[in-house]
């Protein structure tokens, strides 16, 4: 071999491998995309619906399962955003309207129903439907129940709006508002959480089409 193609040779063996490093290496302030397969340290920050995406057919924008798929989370803030619009309605035994006013459970009823949800009318029943939550786990729309009174029955229910802090219809002579659950009132008369609110079935076969991303 002559010496100067030796040379050449020699020239490529020795610096290509390390051109294919150097063009490997990510570009410094590049961003990328979390990996499902990471550490535990990196995966427990980065919630399942933030990595599991899907193209639209239109091939363009890019859906997480979140938005596609509603969470207990996102149907109990919609819940808690229906109960504040009506912040500072009045009062009223019996009432379970805006234009009548509310008792306690009638602001609970309303709301749900509002949402199209069924949940039942007094406060005795509203305290067994559902599923019972833990006091450190609850989510926004969760009803809350707190003993009242001296009687077996005595019971008031008020929406979790998350943040420990809950919407109801108070008593006579006051008005919807917003309370702290840690409150030592409500703390020491917290008996119970329900929890209604179910997410539906969802088929992501509907929205996937053959450039979904994994």
């Amino acid at each position: 071999m002559l010496p100067r193609l030796r040379t050449f040779v020699l020239f490529l063996c020795t610096c290509l491998p390390t051109l294919a490093l150097c063009a490997c290496q990510p570009k410094a302030g590049s961003e990328h995309l979390p990996i499902p397969d990471s550490t535990p340290e990196t995966a427990s920050s980065v919630s399942s619906a933030s990595v599991d995406k899907l193209l639209l057919p239109d091939g363009k924008d890019i859906l997480y399962r979140a938005e596609l798929c509603p969470t207990v989370m996102s149907l109990g803030e919609d819940v808690a955003d229906i109960a504040r619009q009506h912040l500072g309605i009045r009062y009223r035994r019996g009432g379970a309207s805006p234009k009548s006013g509310f008792d306690c459970s009638g602001f609970v009823y309303w709301v749900f129903a509002k949402y199209g949800v069924s949940v039942p009318r007094d406060t005795v029943r509203q305290s067994r439907a559902g599923q019972e939550v833990a006091r450190n786990d609850l989510l926004p729309g969760d009803i809350l129940i707190f003993r009242i009174g001296n009687t077996p029955n005595g019971r008031h229910s008020a929406i979790y709006i998350g943040d420990d802090k809950f919407i109801h219809s108070p008593s006579a002579g006051s008005r919807v508002r917003i309370e702290n659950l840690n409150a030592a009132y409500w703390t020491r008369h917290y008996m119970t959480a329900r929890r209604v609110l179910e997410t539906p079935p969802c088929d992501l076969d509907l929205y996937s089409s053959p450039d979904t991303v994994d």
